[in-house]
């Protein structure tokens, strides 16, 4: 079989300091495209099979991160004084590593009415961010995922299980791809937290103190959660109408 050169450009690894974990799943990638031509797989190599959750795109890292940095300059002074205020306050607690004394003051919550800019504000900071480190966007349904860059659900990012019990756990291992990929993950932005079970976040902070293996809240993560509770009906378990408006 004749072996093609592979032009990875490993000045994007450099530049971005790209985690091992992405530049490895992007080479599968690539390699992968250059020896179906020739009806074969990678597991015909006795390579690893490209994880199915990470679906790097190789293009995206080579092409897209100048447009990301002139995204974030577009949006940047378009910014209201709150949106601003919450974009600098989670990307200062990106130059802190965890600790005792911080380990709290990671954990942002989002607070606004529908149309306040919200999600503006969470697509500027994956522009941002995307010269800057790795970050993951999820939100509790799918539809609202979908407003987000690159955006998946609490489900596809976390494995939640469904139904979510009080003693439900991620289906994710420490050493496993995926486990891996949140180890390198700098900010979560997690949008309609308003509407996730508390199971699930319990779920979701063993998780990451697990895969980051310490005990800091959701693993010292710089985590923004973002949601509105005026459009989250009170429940009254078999209330009147009286008693639910009350």
């Amino acid at each position: 079989m004749k072996i093609k050169r592979l032009n990875f450009h490993s000045s994007i690894i450099i530049h971005r300091q790209v985690p091992f974990i992405l530049a490895e799943q992007a080479t599968l990638l690539q390699i992968e495209k250059i020896i179906n031509q020739s009806g074969k797989t990678l597991s015909d190599y006795n390579l690893p099979v490209v994880d199915e959750f990470i679906d790097f795109n190789l293009e995206n890292l080579n092409d897209n991160v100048q447009q990301s940095i002139d995204e974030a300059n577009r949006m940047r002074p378009l910014l209201n004084v709150n949106q601003l205020n919450v974009s600098n306050a989670v990307l200062a607690a990106l130059n802190k590593q965890p600790c005792v004394e911080n380990q709290h003051s990671r954990l942002f919550f989002m607070d606004g009415p529908a149309g306040s800019g919200k999600t503006f504000t969470y697509n500027y900071l994956i522009a941002e961010m995307s010269s800057r480190g790795v970050n993951a966007t999820a939100a509790w349904t799918g539809i609202a995922a979908t407003l987000l860059t690159n955006g998946s659900t609490l489900h596809g990012l976390f494995k939640l299980p469904v139904p979510i019990l009080d003693n439900s756990t991620c289906n994710v291992t420490p050493n496993s791809i995926q486990g891996q990929f949140l180890r390198q993950v700098s900010l979560f932005m997690l949008d309609e937290t308003s509407m996730i079970p508390k199971h699930a976040l319990n779920a979701i902070d063993r998780l990451l103190k697990d895969v980051c293996n310490n005990n800091f809240p959701f693993g010292g993560k710089v985590i923004l959660f973002g949601g509105d509770f005026r459009q989250i009906l009170p429940v009254v378990k078999r209330g009147r109408p009286a008693e639910v408006v009350e």
